[in-house]
């Protein structure tokens, strides 16, 4: 008999939620272990955030730190501040990081499975996604999540075969 999703999921599921400020998610990812949180407003699953979501968004932001200058008005006219030194860049950098929240970075569309998905079939989603972790879900709420990890911990203990 094949293993089904429900049969294996991590029933303890951490969320999070989407108006979370950046600067917070670090803080519980370091405090959970983990590396990604289902984002869960009003009882709903509305994206996932992960490490690398925020790591994407950190080069948008350097890229157009880099590119970009501060401009003040003042009597005589527009003036440009320009970028000259890695602190003045890393300064404008944080600033803006300050200010984003959960909701800049998530993913908003969900790979998830159902209960009764077979262990095989979400096996082949992790694959040809090429993603780490997808979540167990019954009409928006979040049951569990099952990550490659827990593929390995299966095989290492001979309840799948490779």
């Amino acid at each position: 008999m094949e293993l089904i999703a429900s049969e294996v999921m991590h029933r303890s599921v951490q969320t999070i939620t989407s108006s979370t400020p950046l600067s917070e998610l670090e803080r519980k990812f370091v405090e959970a272990g983990v590396t990604g949180f289902p984002v869960v407003d009003d009882e709903q699953v509305v994206g996932v955030v992960s490490r690398a979501d925020v790591l994407r968004a950190m080069a948008v932001e350097r890229h157009a730190a880099q590119h970009t200058s501060d401009f003040y008005r003042d009597q005589s006219g527009f003036h440009e501040i320009p970028l000259e030194t890695m602190s003045q860049l890393a300064a404008r950098l944080g600033e803006r990081l300050e200010q984003l929240t959960v909701r800049d970075v998530m993913q908003q569309e969900l790979v998830a499975v159902a209960p009764h998905q077979s262990l095989r079939a979400v096996a082949e989603i992790l694959v040809d996604r090429d993603i780490h972790r997808v979540l167990v879900l019954r009409e928006g709420k979040v049951l569990g999540v099952i990550s490659t990890t827990d593929f390995a911990r299966l095989y290492a203990q001979g309840r799948i075969k490779g």
